[in-house]
């Protein structure tokens, strides 16, 4: 049985429009971007939010978003708190290593402080935001792209999506479509990937005739950043690390 899932047709326009090397690394990086924004704001006051943050917190990399998000009032809140539920979890753990009567107790104890302090780590609630827009995002393109001409078209003339954000929209495409339309679907976006992957690789290639001395004087043709877009066209931006599960 099909998800239904809410249509997001404004953004998803939008972002073919852009012209950009994956119009999905766009959406995500506002999405998180609005992810850190909305945990270092007032929603921190908020007692089911703290409650939450001091349940999942985040991963590493959000971590340090937040911690950079300029907002110092907010987080150091959040942290407060976090600390607190940290110092319950973590407490049996150190008392154990402190009272241990030899190494191998005390490596014990250690090692089981130092994987529930991984486990804090695993789940990020900025993830799982990011995840949330993503499966939206996926699906309309997909029930676009069967039901409008128009934006097939314009799909298809694009630049088409990142490696790791077409992994994404095919994935989600069963949830949207179904047969020969899944299947020409798959195909259709193979066949996108494809062809902006040999574009983006024949700029990087002209990037590095043209340090050459005979090519000095000759156009760049648009590759002045083609090394920065063949990194990206394959690992994405906005990229979700650790959602809840």
């Amino acid at each position: 049985m099909k998800v239904q899932l809410q249509l997001e047709t404004i953004p998803v326009w939008d972002g073919v429009r852009e012209g950009s090397e994956c119009f999905l690394c766009s959406l995500m990086k506002k999405a998180e971007e609005d992810g850190v924004r909305y945990y270092l704001s007032s929603a921190v006051m908020t007692p089911e939010v703290r409650v939450e943050m001091n349940k999942h917190g985040f991963c590493p990399h959000h971590s340090a978003a937040l911690a950079e998000g300029g907002k110092p009032q907010s987080l150091a809140l959040a942290m407060d708190t976090y600390y607190d539920e940290n110092k319950r979890v973590f407490t049996p753990h150190i008392e154990k290593i402190l009272s241990a009567g030899n190494a191998r107790k005390a490596m014990k104890a250690a090692e089981a402080l130092f994987e529930e302090a991984h486990a804090r780590e695993k789940g990020c609630l900025i993830c799982s935001r990011m995840e949330e827009r993503l499966l939206r995002y996926t699906y309309t393109i997909a029930s676009l792209w069967s039901t409008d001409s128009d934006f097939r078209k314009a799909l298809e003339d694009s630049k088409g999506f990142c490696l790791h954000h077409t992994e994404a929209l095919i994935k989600t495409a069963p949830e949207a479509l179904s047969g020969d339309t899944l299947s020409d679907f798959i195909k259709a976006m193979v066949t996108l990937l494809q062809k902006n992957l040999d574009r983006v690789q024949h700029d990087d290639w002209w990037m590095t005739q043209k340090y050459k001395s005979e090519n000095r004087d000759k156009p760049w043709n648009g590759a002045e950043d083609a090394q920065k877009r063949a990194v990206y066209k394959l690992v994405g931006e906005g990229r979700v690390i650790d959602p809840l599960k």
